[in-house]
């Protein structure tokens, strides 16, 4: 296999990945969102302080839940790499723009749960197992994202 089709299907496992990423993202964060607007508790199963995150001063911006933002960035997200993986026939030879704007939404949505992270460990002194696994879910989608760079973003 040439050095080309190996980065091409690299690139395109990448695109994949983001794809399935978005299924257990846009769910937590679907889940997250629901709890927050329904003003029920979060179910946290016995693993941190969840209802103590999602209460704080810091779960919103301007009224609207940070866990509705992630699940905006999943559905986003899992939109560009189904774009760029069945090119639909509406935007054939314009697909140029997904790769930086995926790469732009993963760093920014990257630094933002980097930064909640912090709030949660060193200002409310409390974890939510559900964050967490966002900001994992988060991290992972800008591995992809560059995996899918480096390999040469053929999708």
């Amino acid at each position: 296999m040439s050095d080309q089709a190996t980065g091409g299907l690299s690139g395109r496992l990448s695109w994949v990945g983001l794809a399935v990423l978005g299924l257990p993202g846009s769910a937590v964060a679907a889940y997250l969102t629901y709890s927050h607007w329904a003003d029920r508790p979060t179910v946290c199963g016995g693993i941190g302080e969840c209802e103590l995150v999602q209460t704080s001063e810091y779960s919103d911006i301007a009224g609207v839940p940070v866990a509705l933002l992630g699940l905006l960035y999943f559905v986003a997200m899992a939109f560009l790499a189904l774009a760029r993986i069945s090119r639909f026939k509406w935007m054939r030879d314009e697909l140029e723009w997904i790769q930086p704007a995926a790469l732009a939404m993963a760093l920014s949505a990257t630094a933002f749960v980097a930064y909640l992270t912090y709030v949660e460990l060193f200002v409310l002194d409390a974890i939510c197992i559900w964050c967490m696994t966002l900001a994992t879910l988060t991290v992972a989608s800008l591995a992809l994202t560059v995996w899918g760079l480096l390999a040469g973003g053929e999708g």
